[in-house]
């Protein structure tokens, strides 16, 4: 009985590294599909100095998807969660680490172009995290909340 208690628990842990830990796990990482994009799991660091990451997320044939974060000079700048192909969480950080400001972004695709914009509540923060204002933005366009 202990025997089939060990390997469950042993199966159990191995399933959720995989998925919190993935530069840790079973997952291959900077693969690339039949196309030569990148797909899956990525971690890329500095030609300069490569102790120092400078992005680390998911990639699906190509394409950012999931979770991405950019790192200047080894500390978090950015983070992108990807809730769907045209909307996406962002959190940015200042130059030690602290977050200044998160929000949404609308993908916007034309025929030639493709750009982001702000969309939905944002809210910005001081050194110390605490709020120091909202905005509410349509499309890109601050609005008028008074």
């Amino acid at each position: 009985m202990p025997a089939i208690i060990r390997t469950s628990l042993l199966v159990l842990l191995m399933t959720v590294s995989v998925d919190i830990y993935p530069q840790f796990s079973l997952h291959k990482k900077n693969q690339f599909d039949s196309d030569r994009k990148k797909h899956g799991y990525w971690v890329e660091t500095s030609k300069l100095n490569p102790e120092k990451r400078t992005f680390k997320g998911w990639y699906d044939h190509g394409k950012e998807t999931k979770k991405c974060v950019y790192y200047n000079d080894g500390v978090k700048c950015s983070k992108f969660r990807y809730i769907n192909d045209s909307v996406m969480r962002i959190r940015r950080y200042d130059s030690i680490g602290n977050l200044e400001y998160k929000g949404s972004a609308l993908l916007l695709k034309k025929k030639d172009e493709l750009r982001f914009c702000w969309d939905g509540e944002f809210v910005f923060y001081d050194s110390h995290r605490h709020i120091t204002r909202k905005v509410e933005y349509i499309r890109g366009e601050e609005q008028d909340l008074e």
